[in-house]
């Protein structure tokens, strides 16, 4: 039996490599649909939006070693158990509840696309996350 409607499947499990992270883009220029799926010390497998908290930066360009995802932008490293960032753990990478269906693909639940914004509107929030 396959996974419910509401789950997304995102890739293969076979697809993804043992200790670097997979990106995978599901939808267009909207980043909920950016997604880096990693393989756990224990076999299962992690979705999480591909994006790290601190700036747009793509996890999935990271290492995973020892349960931890080291983002390639500033070395953060975040805990593949809960998210958390090792050493400042208010900073949480955005995980999505994970499974692989029968037919051996890995499933995630995304989030609603953002609504689209206008030219105008993008380059504000555009420059209000620089900011940050």
């Amino acid at each position: 039996m396959s996974a419910p409607e509401e789950w997304t499947r995102i890739c293969l499990a076979s697809d993804v490599p043992v200790e670097t992270p997979l990106g995978v883009e599901l939808r267009g220029a909207d980043e909920t649909g950016r997604v880096c799926v990693v393989r756990l010390p224990d076999g299962g497998f992690q979705a999480m939006l591909d994006r790290c908290p601190h700036r747009d930066i793509r996890l999935s360009g990271g290492v995973v070693r020892d349960g931890l995802l080291t983002c390639p932008g500033h070395f953060w490293r975040f805990d593949l158990s809960d998210g958390h960032r090792t050493d400042e753990p208010a900073q949480v990478c955005t995980f999505h509840p994970t499974t692989v269906d029968d037919d051996g693909w890995v499933c995630a639940r995304l989030p609603e696309p953002a609504p689209a914004v206008g030219m105008r509107e993008w380059l504000l929030q555009q420059a209000r996350r620089r900011a940050d």
